[in-house]
């Protein structure tokens, strides 16, 4: 009749499996678990890589932003002076017009 055991399947493989880890469950429930950790540590690795390249990206895009509106206004702090002054001589200009009559 052979080996009767063979034919039982996943039953065998366990009971194989059980053996190989000196009869213990606790060590073969281990050594599944463990398995299963290595297996999905690469996807681990990569989501965590993806969430810290959008955290940078996010910083990237803040400072971005940041920086421009403060090109924007130093530019425009020192443009003042000068917008004033046009300003000045426009006003100027169209209230000469209006007192000589041709406004």
């Amino acid at each position: 009749m052979g080996n009767p055991l063979k034919n039982l399947g996943d039953y065998d493989e366990v009971r194989r499996d059980l053996q190989e880890a000196g009869g213990s469950k606790d060590a073969l429930y281990q050594a599944i678990k463990d398995a299963g950790s290595a297996e999905a540590a690469p996807g681990q690795i990569a989501l965590g890589a993806a969430i810290t390249a959008g955290i940078i990206a996010i910083g990237v895009g803040v400072y971005k932003v940041v920086d421009g509106f403060m090109k924007k206004r130093k530019q425009a702090i020192a443009n003042e002076p000068a917008l004033k002054k046009e300003f000045a001589d426009t006003l100027e200009t169209k209230l000469l017009e209006e007192n000589n009559g041709e406004g």
